[in-house]
């Protein structure tokens, strides 16, 4: 499987989740982000000198929650609590 197909994989694979807030599912917009969010990440790692081949990755649905993907569970689970949402 080559990055192109990876990536079109987990796109269908999180678009068939569920947000745990709002019970809608997961959009490609909310893996974009997550892509965007491991970017960040992982780039904050680095600085501190840890590298990090495989790690957690995170989405945002429309209704703003963040949620944790569970590649071997198969689920979403929220990220923050209801308090805790920002606008990031």
């Amino acid at each position: 499987m080559d990055k192109a197909q990876a990536i079109q994989a987990l796109h269908h694979f999180v678009n068939t989740l569920r947000c745990p807030a709002c019970n809608q599912l997961f959009t490609d917009e909310a893996t974009d982000w997550g892509y965007a969010w491991q970017e960040g990440r992982h780039d904050a790692l680095c600085e501190e000198g840890i590298q990090e081949r495989d790690g957690p990755f995170k989405v945002k649905c429309k209704c703003g929650q963040r949620a944790w993907i569970d590649y071997f569970g198969k689920c979403a689970t929220a990220a923050e609590g209801p308090d805790d949402l920002r606008d990031n």
